[in-house]
Formats: structure tokens, sequence, C-alpha cells
């Protein structure tokens, strides 16, 4: 079986990595020069019990693609690879503001059998040391977290070795019938296409005579430079989220703005994710600013991923919003199973329905 990917960020190369493995053959098309988007731009927390708002089918499939992170992991080389660890992150308390809400989400995970626990502030400073004195306690919640950045490069290896064609640069201008039309007039025939662009998915979408309804949202991040001993796990408050990364110092996001397709930088949110990380860390009150990024989340009417068989021939797998790292191995393994003809997993197979 022939099948074209179009997006090259890491939902559509583990998407083409699974179908490969499956005994497809795929060609992956992305019109940018190299992925650095969504994927290439995100902070890399798996962190599907940090984001939940309420325990519903969004939660259940981050909760499945969180238990396949590590086999997913390992395939692609080992933990050490993609920097992937499953420690769980912190909810740090630092006002009255921050307790309420963050004790009513744990009593709500626990109930729905997520481990949690409460660090008094004795507890805090022995397990993480670097925290500040403002913080009065925290809520450990499980999740995990990976380097967004080198999965992609272990996906980009690992789709060559399995045979995937990678192709950047090639702009797609319309699909129709198992036909993709890219500038230059070239066609290419496949017997499934699979959009997975991003925040470029709905564009793309309209040229198989879909309507999808969704917008960009930008995020802006930042990466301040530190030792590799900071941070045990990430932190992820309202005030601001921090990651620490094997070699690269802890990455500080994120803003949610709605521009369209801008990118530029906002001096005044860098400067706003930089307080809120040395605020939650002293020691980073001198530390350089080492690179600041905006990417943009796919998020679709409704905020709901869509991972669907919408028609014959056409799989669409987009709109992972602020999830697509935790979401992609429940999403390629959904997806490898649609274009095979077989049933995705329940968690996955409640995302079938285009938003209205």
């Amino acid at each position: 079986m022939r099948v074209i990917v179009v997006g090259g960020g890491v939902i559509g190369l583990a998407c083409a990595w699974q179908l490969a493995r499956a005994g497809a053959q795929v060609q992956v098309l992305d019109a940018a020069p190299e992925a650095r988007e969504a994927s290439w731009a995100a902070a890399g927390m798996l962190a599907p019990h940090h984001e939940a708002t309420t325990t519903d089918a969004a939660w259940r499939l981050g909760c499945e693609s969180l238990a396949a992170w590590p086999q997913f992991a390992r395939e692609l080389g080992g933990d050490a690879v993609i920097d992937h660890r499953q420690s769980g992150g912190l909810v740090p308390i630092i006002d009255e503001a921050d307790a309420e809400p963050a004790a009513r989400h744990a009593r709500e995970l626990a109930q729905a059998g997520v481990a949690v626990d409460w660090w008094s502030a004795a507890q805090v400073r022995s397990r993480e040391t670097a925290l500040a004195e403002v913080v009065r306690g925290a809520w450990w919640i499980g999740g995990g977290q990976v380097d967004p950045r080198r999965v992609l490069q272990a996906l980009n290896a690992a789709c060559e070795l399995s045979g995937v064609a990678l192709r950047y640069g090639a702009r797609v201008e319309a699909i129709d019938a198992g036909r993709v039309h890219l500038a230059g007039a070239e066609l290419l025939e496949a017997e499934q296409v699979v959009l997975a662009s991003g925040a470029w998915t709905p564009a793309l979408a309209q040229a198989t005579g879909l309507a999808l309804r969704g917008e960009p949202v930008k995020g802006q991040m930042l990466r301040l430079a530190a030792g590799d001993d900071l941070l045990r796990h990430f932190l992820h408050s309202h005030h601001a989220y921090l990651v620490q990364r094997r070699g690269a110092g802890v990455v500080v996001g994120s803003t949610m703005v709605e521009t369209g397709f801008d990118r530029s930088p906002d001096a005044q949110a860098i400067e706003r994710l930089a307080g809120s990380a040395r605020r939650l860390l002293p020691q980073l009150r001198d530390a350089a600013i080492l690179e600041h990024w905006t990417g943009l989340r796919p998020r679709l009417s409704g905020g709901r991923p869509v991972i669907s068989q919408v028609r014959p021939g056409l799989i669409i797998a987009t709109g992972h919003f602020r999830n697509g790292i935790l979401l992609t191995p429940a999403t390629a393994q959904a997806v490898t199973a649609l274009a095979f003809g077989q049933a995705p997993s329940s968690a996955a197979g409640a995302f079938a329905a285009l938003p209205a």
C-alpha cells in the first residue's frame, strides 16, 4: 500500500514511521525546508494529568499515549536518545490563589485512580532543592517529558531506516481521489493520504474539499542557561512551566495568543516568562537567555483533535493543540490502524468526528 503523509513534524513523522513498519510504502511531504514549527518549539511535557481540566475523552487519550511512550522511546533508540523521563511533575503552591484549584484538581485525579502526592514545604526543599522559599508546598503528579528536538531527529533517522521517503520543501496544492498535486505540476498517487500538517491542516483540508475550522495559537517560550541537575521534575503552574533539558538548560513557557500565523516575538512576554522562572528558581536569577522563540499550536474549533478516516483514501490527524508531543504515539498507532482498515483504540476512536 502506498501512503503519502502531508506534514513533517512529530505527528507526521511518527505516523509515517509506524505505517512503514506495518508494511506501507510511505512518502512524507512538507512545504517547509525542515521541521521547525510546533514540534520543534514544544516544551516536551508528557502531562495529561497536569493539563486536563476534567477526566474526559481527551484525558483518556492522553493517558493512553503517556503509557505508550516508554515503548515508543525504546524503539527510537532508548530514553537517553530523546531525553525521555517519567519522574512526574510538580504543581508548586505559592499563594492561596494556587492552593485551592490545585488541591481540587488533585482530589479529582486521585478519585480517577491517578497517583498524586502532597509535598510539604520541607519535603519540597529536600527533594527539589533549587525551588524558592516562596513555594509553600507542591503536588507531585505523574507524568513525563522528552526533548522534542531530539524526538524529531530520532524520528527522521527512524523513517530513513524504515524506507520512508522524506521530502521537505514540497508544497501541496491540491488533493483529490488519492492524487496529490504539488507545486510545479508534479502529481503523486497513493491509496491513502494522511493530513498531519499541524496549524496548516485546515487550509490543506480545503484543498480536498473539506471544511475544517481551526486557527493557530502562538506560544512564546525561552531557554535559560542551567546545569543538568537543577530540576528533577518539570514544574507546571499558571505562572509558568519549566522543563529541564539534558545539556540544554531549562525551557520556560508559555504564552497563548491568537494572532493568526504571525510569529513575531513579544519582548514583554519574554520578560514575564523569565521573571516567573526566576521567582520559582532563584539560581536562574543571573542565567542567560540562550534563545527565545514562538511556535504555532494547531487548535481546531472546539479544542479537540481529529484522528479520522474522513473518507476513503483520506485520513486527518491534527488539532492536538498543547498536547502534540504527548499524543504522538497514540496518534501514530491510530492512523496506522485506520490506514490498514482496522479500528483504532476506543480512546482514539472518540476523535473521529470533524468539529461542527
